[in-house]
């Protein structure tokens, strides 16, 4: 087996608990693998979860001196937990703290990595885990003005820089009839902007469908579907299905007509039961050209009461490096503040960028450890 391969398989058995089967992958490789930076990272890992914590440290700080900053974000992040001996750390945390920590060191300190921009506060839908119904700004529309100050603003993001937007937060974008002007506008002045669509999938007509597939650069097309049941799906997004699903195999036929190229993804938020199992089944029978997938529960930052107990989790957020601005022009917190109830700036008052690297904000993602240490409402946030 390819040492990469050998690698992979190590750290989803590190994710899953599976120490011993890790260190048995990790001793098969020992003698290729010994000046594999990647591997060795990986062992120093191992003896960190394993509580020989002097030893990974050790393995972590010769991997560093390198000047390997990969390493160096390695050690960073173990030296974290090491020293918060009461923090629980898995595999999971500490992946999830390294990309908060890659993100520390990256270009992505100053220029956001994504945007979320609400143009139009309106859908048709009233799902049960989304905020959208107790909204104090449905109906507000963004100005064609404001939009284009906010793409005028990150022109200034140098072009050698990804980045994402979303041309939505809290509604379908499909409802605003500017959508694809917007996104038109975007792909033409903003060349290093990967947009991305995410819709309920009712608003899909011939028409959109053909539009969409126009769009340059789109990440994907993310449908939020849910339920598969004519009576839950009701419930659960106030939405009949059969129009829904008719919307999804049209969709579905143009891929297949190879006159869509863009990936589609296909959603429900879970509820860890055997519905989960049957939603990606259906999906994947149904629409084999849609990749399915599961969602946890989000609180909206304890905006939505949540039926699953969830904990947060004792790490960075990288949504601290997003920019999620409202159809009022206010800029919320982040995108899961749906209320905006936590506002940080105002895009008709200032740029983006200048809102972005706010000293409050920016001491989020500059030296904030964890979220439990940004206090509310990031400490009541789940996602």
């Amino acid at each position: 087996m390819p040492l990469k391969q050998v690698l992979a398989e190590v750290e989803n058995r590190l994710h899953r608990g599976e120490l011993a089967r890790a260190e048995t992958l990790l001793l098969s490789v020992r003698y290729s693998a010994v000046q594999s930076p990647p591997a060795r990272r990986l062992q120093a890992l191992l003896y960190l979860l394993q509580g020989k914590t002097e030893t990974a440290l050790k393995e972590f700080s010769r991997l560093a001196k390198n000047t390997d900053t990969e390493s160096a974000a390695w050690l960073a992040v173990a030296q974290y937990y090491a020293a918060e001996a009461g923090r629980s750390m898995t595999a999971a945390t500490f992946f999830g703290q390294l990309t908060v920590e890659r993100l520390r060191r990256s270009p992505y300190m100053d220029y956001p990595l994504e945007v979320h921009i609400e143009t139009l506060t309106s859908c048709n839908a009233k799902c049960s885990f989304c905020p959208y119904t107790t909204l104090d700004r449905i109906g507000t529309k963004m100005s064609d003005a404001l939009i284009d100050k906010i793409i005028s603003d990150l022109e200034a993001i140098p072009q050698t820089l990804p980045f994402g937007i979303s041309p939505f937060k809290v509604n379908d974008p499909l409802i605003d009839k500017r959508i694809f002007d917007i996104c038109g506008r975007i792909n033409r002045r903003l060349p290093n902007a990967r947009p991305r669509l995410f819709t309920n999938g009712s608003p899909l007509t011939d028409s959109i469908i053909e539009r969409i597939a126009k769009i340059e650069r789109l990440q994907h097309l993310w449908i939020s579907l849910n339920e598969i049941e004519a009576e839950a799906y009701q419930t659960v997004m106030g939405l009949p299905l059969e129009r829904t699903l008719k919307c999804l195999d049209r969709l579905h036929q143009t891929i297949e007509a190879g006159n869509f190229p863009h990936p589609v993804i296909v959603s429900r938020v879970r509820d860890r039961s055997v519905r989960d199992e049957n939603f990606v089944e259906f999906v994947r029978r149904r629409y084999p050209r849609f990749f399915p997938s599961v969602m946890p529960y989000a609180s909206w930052a304890g905006q939505i009461e949540t039926a699953e107990p969830l904990i947060t989790p004792p790490t960075g957020c990288a949504r601290w490096f997003e920019l999620s601005i409202m159809s009022t022009g206010q800029v919320a917190l982040c995108c899961m503040d749906g209320e905006g109830k936590h506002v940080i700036g105002d895009i008709a008052q200032d740029s983006a960028l200048a809102i972005y690297n706010a000293p409050p904000y920016r001491k989020l993602r500059e030296n904030t450890a964890t979220r439990l240490d940004a206090g509310f409402p990031c400490n009541q946030c789940f996602q």
